[in-house]
């Protein structure tokens, strides 16, 4: 089995699940946003450049900016120091981690409470969205198997989201994975939308594709935060001719960085501030497309993410990047029954492919640590117990 799957793909999920579990393990109340999806860029950095080093000459890195996604924002969170903000107490947190290795990508994503409590248990909304994506997830990965059809997979994550009082989160899609293609042609919507046709193909042995399951205790529309885009990418089908100089400046920086795959736009304009002016010339020609930030219309509402990679195999689906745990203490109410429709879903194999060890890193990437005031206040609580 494993010797159907490109080593490259292996070595991407490799480093993706690494770098989570140690951006996971530094989730604390008090620790900066962007200090966290700053670690896991410069892990994956890293990590990359430490495997297939006889192979100097290829593409490496991250398939897609690390983001770290709060409470109700759905996607795209890498704010910028003057968006930053801290972690609190409680606060759902969604970190997305995507890696590739000459083009073969491997993305994921997980989702945890930060709480400086980890034995207290999660009974709330919070527990509600979570699960429903943790098991949304579970679902979708087992029905990536020949035959098997993406309209059923739309309604059998429709189903998971209804059983806990959730949504599924518009603009999050279930992609067809290539070398250097992230989005390929039977990329589909996991939101069912009763005014849009939905999905009409069935999956095929050797296809490759990442599911991001997303659900909302809202409703899962999505509307543009406050927060600026921060992720750009190249319409390399695109060809425009730039009138003004910062823009064409810019855009030859972007060019010489940067191929198919989604950059941080700040790497760009931090390193040379007279070419930002240029960001919105390139847009509306519609050369560089931005990522916008989006949270969930309702006030108040939860989101919770879990993201994989997987293979269709003809002999079921083959899990490339590895399924981390649900957080023990999460727990939800609402229980999945056995011999339910979805419950019979979940009981099916979903196989897993071995991934490599990883090179110990040459030079310490030091993780980030709460705020100083944040600790002040830490050690003070500490002392009055």
């Amino acid at each position: 089995m494993d010797s159907e799957i490109n080593p490259k793909y292996q070595s991407s999920a490799a480093i993706v699940e690494q770098v989570l579990k140690q951006v996971l393990s530094v989730v604390v109340p008090g620790i900066s946003v962007a200090s966290l999806c700053s670690y896991a860029d410069s892990l994956v950095s890293a990590y990359t450049k430490s495997v297939h080093r006889k192979e100097s000459e290829i593409e490496r890195g991250a398939s897609y900016p690390a983001t770290v996604s709060v409470n109700n924002i759905i996607q795209n969170c890498s704010p910028s120091a003057s968006e930053d903000t801290l972690l609190q107490e409680g606060d759902v947190v969604k970190i997305e981690v995507g890696a590739h290795i000459d083009g073969y990508v491997a993305s994921a994503a997980h989702t945890v409470v930060a709480t400086n409590h980890p034995g207290v248990v999660v009974e709330d909304r919070r527990a509600d969205a979570i699960s429903a994506a943790y098991y949304g997830s579970e679902v979708a990965a087992r029905m990536i198997r020949p035959g098997q059809s993406a309209r059923n997979l739309v309604k059998a994550l429709g189903l998971v989201a209804a059983g806990f009082g959730c949504t599924v989160a518009e603009d999050t899609f279930t992609c067809q994975l290539d070398r250097f293609v992230m989005s390929g042609p039977n990329t589909f919507a996991n939101r069912f939308n009763p005014d849009v046709l939905a999905p009409d193909f069935t999956f095929e042995t050797g296809e490759m594709y990442t599911i991001d399951c997303t659900m909302s205790t809202g409703s899962g529309v999505a509307r543009a935060s406050t927060l600026d885009p921060a992720v750009y990418q190249r319409d390399v089908n695109h060809q425009y001719s730039l009138k003004l100089r910062t823009s064409r400046a810019l855009f030859s920086e972007v060019c010489k960085r940067y191929s198919v795959f989604p950059f941080l736009m700040r790497d760009i304009v931090d390193a040379n501030q007279s070419i930002k002016a240029g960001v919105a010339e390139c847009v509306k020609s519609q050369l560089l497309v931005p990522f916008a930030v989006t949270m969930d219309k309702k006030a108040g509402s939860v989101v919770a993410q879990f993201k994989l990679t997987i293979m269709c195999h003809y002999s079921g689906p083959i899990r490339i990047t590895r399924a981390l745990p649900m957080a023990g203490n999460i727990r939800s109410a609402t229980v999945v029954p056995e011999g339910s429709e979805i419950g019979q879903i979940l009981a099916l194999d979903c196989g897993q492919a071995a991934l490599p060890d990883l090179p110990r890193l040459k030079t310490l990437i030091q993780a980030p640590v709460p705020t100083q005031q944040q600790q002040q206040q830490q050690s003070s609580a500490m002392d009055t117990c």
